[in-house]
């Protein structure tokens, strides 16, 4: 995929994102995700402070992230990424997280679902993208 395709594939509709960290004991963690872009093409999500992902963010920056789609001919993209804590302030979470509660939920629910997503206690997260991979029409001949 070229960039453009990328970024156009990680927008789509609600693909959710299936985050791996690193265990404090080394074997990874994999949880799904909602998230949305930066201008730059970081990705951004929001999360509780006292989630596992959180603490092993903290612990260990390095993370993957792979977005798939479920129909044929079937394309992915995965992200190796260093993530960071870039705000535990409830207006700048509830900025992003009413951004992405518009994408997964829509945008009628997306107030409440953003103030539920910013309550004291929520990080929101950025993961820099180091190496990306998108592969499109895997299943094609």
């Amino acid at each position: 995929m070229t960039k453009d395709e990328i970024r156009n594939f990680l927008l789509k509709g609600t693909f959710t994102g299936k985050l791996g960290t690193i265990n404090k004991d080394g074997t990874p963690h994999v949880v799904p995700i909602w998230y949305t872009l930066d201008e730059d093409d970081n990705i951004i999500f929001n999360t509780g402070e006292e989630s596992v992902k959180a603490k092993n963010i903290g612990r260990d920056s390095r993370v993957r992230l792979c977005v798939d789609d479920q129909t044929p001919l079937f394309s992915f993209v995965t992200i190796d990424g260093i993530a960071e804590i870039i705000s535990n302030e409830p207006s700048e979470v509830y900025k992003w997280a009413k951004i992405i509660a518009a994408r997964y939920m829509g945008y009628n629910k997306s107030e409440a679902y953003g103030r539920r997503n910013s309550a004291e206690g929520e990080l929101l997260i950025k993961i820099k993208p180091i190496r990306v991979i998108g592969q499109k029409n895997i299943a094609g001949w």
